[in-house]
């Protein structure tokens, strides 16, 4: 009878660590869950989908390379372009560089109009089961990337050329400070 007591016991634990563990929301959520924010979702099977039939327009217009999104489980798209939206959502992101939770592997402003940076998780890692990529323009809007997947350095590299031909074609300069190599 005791036996089965504490098997009740340490399952219930169990049953509400679980729960507990999934009812966390990241900061990528929480920016989700604000008013006047667009937030889109494509779970694996629709990001293939798309590339099978030749790509989207949605997925055209991410700075994430085409060849990066056969290791992506997950896309999440968050993008605020008003003012106090823009403003809450600046703050709720400030927890990525204020935790030890994500390693900042790059960051780059162009011009003093648009800041980018690339987060990702575990921190000291060469692998990354999630990259987070924020996208702040002077023009107060901001957009931000999560993927989930398995990503190595190399596809961190891929997204910084990306960007880097990006803001290449727009003609201006950029300063790139890297926190890898400090």
């Amino acid at each position: 009878m005791k036996t089965s007591l504490k098997s009740i016991a340490i399952m219930a634990i169990m049953a509400l660590a679980a729960f507990t563990a999934s009812a966390q929301s990241t900061a990528v959520d929480k920016v989700a869950e604000l008013d006047d924010v667009y937030n889109y979702y494509l779970p694996e099977f629709m990001i293939k989908g798309m590339e099978k039939l030749g790509g989207s327009d949605i997925l055209k217009a991410t700075p994430i390379p085409s060849g990066l999104f056969k290791k992506v489980k997950s896309i999440q798209f968050v993008m605020a372009s008003k003012k106090k939206a823009v403003k809450k959502a600046q703050k709720i992101l400030k927890e990525l560089d204020d935790t030890k939770r994500y390693q900042v592997l790059f960051r780059s402003s162009t011009n003093k109009e648009q800041k980018v940076a690339i987060y990702g998780f575990p921190p000291s890692s060469d692998w990354f089961n999630e990259l987070i990529l924020l996208i702040n323009t002077q023009d107060r809007q901001l957009t931000v990337f999560q993927l989930k997947g398995h990503f190595s350095m190399e596809d961190i590299n891929d997204i910084e050329e990306e960007l880097n031909d990006e803001t290449t074609i727009a003609g201006e300069d950029e300063i790139v400070i890297d926190a890898r190599q400090q």
